[in-house]
């Protein structure tokens, strides 16, 4: 014989087990991946530090609403570096900005992609996160975008493994 539960009964369990669920993300925390609890500045500090390493003469330029514009000269060389933690969604406008210097790319834990690395980035912040979990203290990798002048050809300048 077969027994009838309440559909009380079963919406209550699933209630209760949702509840749960997220009484214990609230409990473990915020992701302690380091990338996202940076704020901006930091990240514009550490790009136009390896910039003026170079000898690139660099300025900054501000937005309401997107990463910084870091502009960067050395001789006929210009570039414009961003912080690109927003990964696509920002993409156009980065294009749009930098139409005038050189074609987008983006750079993340040493490769050079066309479009954000949107999957490269989240298994990034996951690793990231595991690390910082079992305290072994790691530095989250940045993309940076990046568009050079056809004069700069097609080096990195050091941004392509940014770590905080």
């Amino acid at each position: 014989m077969r027994r009838r539960v309440s559909d009380r009964v079963v919406l209550a369990a699933f209630v209760l087990l949702a509840i749960g669920s997220l009484g214990l993300k609230a409990a473990a925390g915020p992701p302690r991946d380091g990338l996202m609890d940076v704020p901006s500045s930091e990240i514009d500090r550490e790009l136009k530090s390896i910039l003026q390493a170079q000898r690139f003469a660099v300025q900054a330029q501000p937005f309401a609403h997107r990463s910084t514009m870091i502009l960067a000269t050395r001789g006929s060389c210009r570039l414009v570096v961003r912080d690109a933690r927003d990964g696509a969604a920002v993409a156009t406008a980065f294009t749009r900005d930098a139409a005038g210097i050189g074609i987008m790319r983006y750079l993340y834990r040493g490769g050079s992609y066309d479009q954000p690395p949107a999957f490269a980035m989240r298994l990034g912040r996951i690793e990231t996160e595991a690390k910082n979990r079992l305290g072994v203290s790691a530095r989250a990798p940045i993309p940076v975008a990046l568009a050079a002048a056809p004069a700069c050809g097609n080096g990195n300048y050091g941004l392509a493994d940014v770590r905080i």
